[in-house]
């Protein structure tokens, strides 16, 4: 047997190792509870684990014999010190693992039909003490839930049969004899060592207990997370939510959310969960090596001792004077590119941060990374939104409001004056010559002055006074609260702030002037806004007929 080639295969066959056992031991005792059930291979592994070391460790453990598939042979660390100390071994599978070294008792097995790909068993038999650790590992489209299958057991006649029936099942069995039973007077240490064993099991049952309730409150905590993200529509409000519940459910000294934008070496902290106010804090890179690495590798940069670590231990003195122990940088994926780097930052005062702790933090960024997705797509459609209703109001060339918007205020404006019999007043003015203008220095000089009458005209009225761009070379105004005497100043003011200044398009001796015409409310003879505007557009008439570059007031409608 020993000396065979290392890449015999093992056979598959459809019914494990441990089925046929457990269905043969069953028959012979008519009754069930021969093993001890096990549904998990990690609790498989670990008991396989305390088995070698148990018999590794007796000084007792005479007659060794040791039954061990490959996989388990080389999975669990321990069989090779049971090995070092054991009579006989046989190992089943493709090859006896390297760590065991020219082990001269260690024997390559391979199976007839009995033993398949996926069996996992240690058996070990002494004089004084026989253990069995054995199961299936499936497919995974076998037995989804677990994936495993088995049990263990140390009486010593189903060990004894369990390795009867391995040694039947090579192709070349080896002339190995079992070792004798123990007596009734020895029977006190398969008690102890399976009362062990189950101890391990208690132990570690309840240890991955624990983690599913970890695990439950932390998928809770992410679902609270993407409800109180999912109500928000801003960018900076769902940033807010982020870090803000991240800091309370991690216990973060620090937590916010900086971009960056190409490869600048300055971020901006967007949000941040110790002040609500902060938008767009810049700071500078170079004092926050973690965001650096973080977006040169686009990896999370996890350090859990800033005083001592490479990258941090230049500004060890900053961060023990803001209590800062440890640091994480977790990438925030966005598909767009071109909003920047965002990228998740929190730190910690009392001690590192965990895996799971960790973990979770990147569940939650990829969370406030689909989020973010969203506040941008509603961003930009608010904002084109925004812009088409600025465009539909606004005139393209002046930037005032356009003649469509000026009627709409006007008739506010006229109908607040008539219920409240209140003063309105409205001016009409009209650039002087302006065709000639236009034949002299061109369209592109007279658009320019056009821009620059408004300007000026915007700055010389109320907040609560409208301008607006009437017609060609027109523009109107509509003076809330204002009677007679003080629309016709406004106007003279008007008048005088256009006429009197250059203009940089034109030549230091050339003027532009205007005619304003100046028609006030009056609530007994005006029914509509219409009224009010033919009255400002009589006096505008007047002002030209009159010589120009003047004030027409008309008084009545």
């Amino acid at each position: 047997m020993h000396g065979m080639p290392d890449t015999l295969p093992m056979t598959h066959t459809t019914d494990t190792l441990f089925t046929r056992i457990e269905r043969q031991e069953q028959a012979a005792q008519e009754s069930w509870g021969v093993f001890v059930p096990l549904d998990d291979f990690t609790v498989y592994t670990m008991l396989a684990r305390e088995t070698a070391m148990e018999f590794a460790s007796r000084a007792d453990r005479k007659g060794l014999v040791l039954l061990v598939d490959s996989v388990t042979a080389a999975k669990v660390e321990t069989v090779q010190r049971a090995v070092s100390v054991a009579d006989h071994v046989l190992c089943f599978g493709h090859k006896i693992p390297e760590n065991w070294g020219s082990c001269p008792r260690a024997v390559l097995c391979r199976s007839a039909q009995t033993i398949g790909d996926h069996d996992r068993f240690l058996v070990a038999l002494a004089t004084n003490l026989s253990l069995a650790v054995l199961g299936s590992q499936a497919p995974d489209s076998a037995r989804r839930r677990s994936g495993f299958h088995g049990g263990w057991t140390a009486q010593h006649g189903v060990v004894a049969r369990i390795a009867e029936t391995i040694f039947a099942d090579c192709r070349e069995s080896p002339r190995i004899a079992l070792p004798v039973s123990p007596g009734l007077g020895n029977a006190e240490h398969p008690f102890r060592v399976s009362a062990r064993l189950m101890a391990h099991m208690a132990q570690l049952l309840s240890s991955r207990q624990r983690d599913i309730t970890q695990d439950k409150d932390d998928l809770f905590s992410v679902l609270n997370i993407i409800k109180a993200i999912s109500a928000k529509r801003r960018a900076h409000n769902i940033l807010y939510v982020f870090v803000e519940q991240i800091a309370n459910i991690v216990e973060m000294t620090r937590c916010s959310v900086v971009r960056v934008w190409g490869e600048e070496d300055k971020g901006h902290v967007l949000a941040s969960h110790e002040d609500a106010s902060v938008r767009d804090l810049v700071i500078d890179l170079k004092k926050y090596p973690e965001v650096y690495r973080a977006m040169e590798t686009r990896e999370k940069i996890v350090i859990n001792d800033v005083l001592n670590d490479p990258l941090t231990n230049a500004f060890a003195p900053e961060l023990r004077r803001s209590g800062i122990s440890s640091l994480i940088v977790i990438p925030i994926v966005l598909f767009d590119q071109n909003v920047g780097s965002f990228f998740l930052r929190a730190a910690r005062g009392n001690g590192p941060f965990s895996l799971r702790e960790i973990s979770f933090c990147e569940i939650v960024a990829e969370t406030a990374a689909n989020a973010l997705e969203r506040a941008q797509l509603f961003d930009s459609i608010q904002r084109a939104n925004e812009r088409l209703e600025f465009l539909a109001i606004t005139d393209g060339l002046t930037g005032l409001y356009n003649h469509r918007l000026f009627y709409e205020r006007f008739e506010q404006e006229f109908e607040r004056a008539r219920r409240y019999d209140s003063p309105l007043s409205c001016l009409i003015l009209d650039v002087d010559d302006f065709k000639k203008t236009n034949d002299a220095f061109g369209h592109l000089v007279g658009d320019t002055i056009l821009r620059e009458i408004a300007a000026r005209t915007s700055q010389m009225v109320r907040k609560s006074d409208t301008v607006a761009r009437y017609g060609g070379e027109e523009f109107a105004v509509i003076m809330p609260q204002t009677g007679l005497k003080g629309a016709k100043a406004q106007a003279e003011r008007i008048r005088k702030e256009i006429g009197n200044h250059p203009y940089e398009s034109l030549p230091p001796n050339e003027r532009i002037t205007v005619s304003i015409g100046v028609a006030v409310f009056n609530n007994e003879t005006m029914s509509d806004c219409e009224a009010l505007i033919r009255a400002a557009d009589n006096a505008l008439y007047k002002a030209k007929r009159g010589g120009k570059n003047c004030v027409v007031v008309e008084e009545s409608g």
